[in-house]
């Protein structure tokens, strides 16, 4: 019945639409797509496009044994080798399944090679999507906290969320929400706090999003008040001491966003207060905030004062956005009472 189905979708539309849109008709029994591709589409899958044929063939293979998966999908990629797109889509599903089979040391050659298929494209396509989704597996396997935010988010950028189901969406939004947190060069969390992603957090752990709104303001308080809820996830506990340093850094970046740039010298003790640090342990902290990038300036040791000159952009949220707003405008006034001021002289001036 089946067969007689696709031998009919061909010959009467010759569409190579109509053929996927078939084969997504998953059958109840299992089975049915392999066995038909097998000893039917297999006749004449060098007459469909390549695109066309990795779709197909990614569907089928979901219908193969998982043991032949592998197998099946590497003699798929030979009929494909000459399209880079359709080569993508089979080789990042090739990589996924050795992550799952724990050949992960094998994969990295395939990213690798997927890397540079990818930026030979030139423009974002829809493929990006799947590199990028391997390229987060991977990371997420070895303990890549920073490159796997990185290539999650921009997973996310290349994909309709509606594609992933609400439980893969709370799931992948709890992860990139752990790795932002504990990432050692994640300072910005702006892009994921804008993520549409982060509403599927709120309904399944809602106190992560608290933390990363905490992070984002580099609010020590709010830190230790959620403890009782973080330090129950082992990544977030084993890393306590790390967490605090982060949040503090955070604090004094969001403190010298705040500052207007004609104050940027800030005692120690306001940024020891702002962090929750001993006063005694503020210059290393500023050292720490120079090294990563996060702030620029230099360190009075005599007046005990920071002189910042400089803080790392970020996206911001609309708090920070309405500070700023705050600020363009009390320059604006600034601005206009020096005018006046300087009008004001002008007859003086001319008769000098």
């Amino acid at each position: 019945w089946y067969q007689r189905r696709v031998r009919e979708a061909v010959v009467s539309t010759q569409s190579t639409g109509e053929l996927v849109n078939y084969v997504k008709i998953k059958p109840q029994a299992p089975g049915h797509l392999s066995e038909l591709y097998n000893t039917f589409l297999s006749d004449f899958d060098h007459r469909i496009s390549s695109l066309a044929l990795s779709t197909i063939g990614l569907i089928v293979a979901e219908d193969v044994a998982v043991a032949q998966r592998i197998a099946f999908l590497e003699a798929l990629l030979k009929k494909v080798d000459k399209h880079p797109e359709a080569k993508i889509k089979i080789m990042a599903k090739i990589g996924s399944l050795k992550i799952d089979h724990g050949q992960v040391e094998e994969v990295e050659e395939v990213i690798k090679t997927l890397e540079g298929l990818v930026d030979s494209l030139g423009e974002v396509t829809p493929v990006h999507g799947c590199f990028y989704e391997l390229s987060a597996k991977y990371y997420k396997v070895k303990g890549d906290y920073n490159s796997f935010y990185r290539d999650s988010l921009r997973y996310l950028g290349c994909i309709d969320l509606d594609e992933l189901t609400p439980k893969h969406q709370q799931e992948h939004a709890f992860h990139i929400g752990l790795s932002a947190l504990l990432g050692d060069k994640v300072y910005n969390f702006g892009e994921l706090l804008a993520h549409p992603l982060l509403e599927a957090l709120r309904v399944a752990c809602p106190w992560i999003v608290e933390l990363l709104l905490a992070f984002n303001r580099g609010d020590m308080n709010k830190l230790e008040q959620l403890q009782p809820q973080w330090s129950q996830q082992p990544d977030l506990a084993r890393n306590e001491v790390a967490l605090k340093q982060k949040c503090a850094l955070l604090g004094l970046m969001e403190l010298t966003f705040n500052k207007a740039s004609s104050s940027r010298s800030i005692p120690f003790t306001e940024v020891a207060a702002a962090v929750k640090l001993p006063v005694d342990e503020v210059e290393l902290l500023v050292m720490k905030a120079i090294s990563l990038n996060l702030v620029r300036g230099s360190i009075d040791e005599v007046d005990k004062v920071v002189n910042l000159v400089w803080v790392q952009p970020r996206v911001l949220d609309l708090t920070q956005i309405a500070e700023m707003n705050k600020r363009i405008k009390e320059w604006a006034e600034s601005v206009e009472k020096t005018v006046k001021d300087v009008e004001g002289q002008i007859p003086e001036l001319l008769c000098a």
